[in-house]
């Protein structure tokens, strides 16, 4: 009888060890995740936690000072101003980290390294799409420009080091919540993932147009009811330049084709393509007010951007305060600066015109192998790159892309 339950007992004890000890499907393994030492318990913090501190790292050349109101905004002050920019990156991946990551390896088309495919292969489809539109080719050309000022190039890595100092400081029972969730650890910041999450931004901010919508409408509607229903410029956006304003003439002379008109009326086709929009209820607004017409006697500037609600908040609003300046606004987390905010003489904002900046082109390939292109009368030769996804499962996927 002591054997038969021995052998119950250590049967169940095996059987917890391995349930306690492996990913049951998406979830991580739940020894290491409910661990009293090491788990989701030591991300609980003091609800009147004070984060303020005098900070002293290898990387900082003079002291610094951090102190966080009862809001948790922290007012940074400092002596060298690229310390300011090593103590931003620091707090943006202390407070959000995993935001950070995250938006970055969606710019990146690496989703499904820690997600997997996604409901209907939605993280792979959005990886596809990033590595198609060339975001990463994009944001490491707009690094080699930034970085062609030094000082801008100075802010970055101080920024960058300040970020990967955070990273380098965390353990197994200090890992954010979300890693702990996805079973999965930061990797280290660089001055390219600042630039694919500005590039991101770029992104986000230019998906306002209604081609396709208005490509399957034209093909309803004659010429003439379709101008009447969708004009081209509508009373509402009738320019508030001044009249007499001076322009420099352009650099790019675009010239379109003899047929162009009567090729797009022609066109009878309905595309059921739907590409990601974004919200349509996002809105901006800015405006700013006379001195004169204030109780204080100051003008008032209010600033709204046209970006959609997350949680956590685009924004993270602090202090930054230098020898040779001192701002106060809203500042992105994955880039130094700060974005939207005042100092001790002006107020600025940024507000997006939401412009159809994106246009669609039906491609003519020679063959399935898509090696050329008719572009024309012409056939030229098409650039290949082959991408590789590493999917969480640890399988490898392959796809080859045509740019023209």
């Amino acid at each position: 009888m002591r054997i038969i339950s021995f052998i119950v007992a250590l049967t169940i004890t095996l059987a917890l060890i391995i349930v306690l000890n492996y990913p049951l499907g998406s979830l991580p393994p739940l020894g290491k995740f409910i661990s009293p030492q090491q788990g989701f318990w030591q991300n609980a913090e003091p609800v009147n936690k004070d984060f303020s501190a005098s900070l002293n790292f290898p990387s900082l050349k003079k002291p610094a000072d951090v102190f966080f109101d009862e809001r948790l905004v922290p007012h940074v002050f400092v002596e060298d101003e690229n310390d300011a920019y090593f103590i931003q990156g620091y707090l943006h991946a202390k407070f959000r980290l995993w935001q950070m990551e995250f938006q970055t390896h969606a710019a990146a088309g690496r989703l499904s390294e820690v997600l997997g495919p996604g409901p209907d292969s939605a993280y792979l489809n959005n990886d596809r799409n990033m590595r198609r539109l060339g975001m990463v080719y994009g944001a490491k050309r707009s690094l080699l420009e930034m970085e062609k000022d030094e000082d801008t190039k100075k802010e970055i890595d101080a920024y960058t080091d300040g970020v990967n100092n955070y990273i380098s400081s965390l353990t197994e029972s200090s890992l954010p919540l979300e890693y702990r969730l996805l079973n999965y650890h930061p990797e280290k910041w660089t001055n390219l993932k600042t630039s694919l999450f500005l590039k991101y931004m770029s992104y986000d901010l230019t998906g306002s147009e209604n081609d396709i919508e208005y490509t399957n409408a034209k093909s309803f509607f004659s010429e003439e009811d379709f101008n009447k229903l969708y004009p081209a410029f509508q009373d509402s956006l009738d320019p508030i330049v001044p009249k007499g304003t001076v322009f420099s003439a352009p650099e790019v002379h675009p010239v379109a084709p003899a047929d162009a008109d009567t090729a797009y009326f022609n066109w009878k086709g309905v595309s059921s393509l739907q590409p990601a929009k974004t919200d349509k209820d996002n809105g901006s607004n800015n405006w700013a007010i006379s001195g004169a017409k204030t109780k204080s006697g100051r003008p008032i500037l209010c600033n709204d951007p046209h970006l959609g609600l997350n949680l956590p908040s685009l924004w993270y609003e602090m202090q930054i305060s230098t020898p040779s300046y001192n701002s106060y606004g809203v500042s992105f987390p994955g880039a130094p600066a700060i974005i939207i905010g005042f100092n001790d003489s002006i107020a600025w904002g940024v507000t997006n015109a939401a412009r159809d900046v994106r246009d669609y082109y039906k491609i003519q390939f020679r063959d399935k192998l898509k090696t050329q292109y008719l572009f024309n009368g012409q056939w030229k030769n098409a650039e290949q790159t082959v991408e590789t996804y590493l999917m969480k499962d640890g399988s490898v996927l392959y796809d080859t892309v045509a740019y023209t």
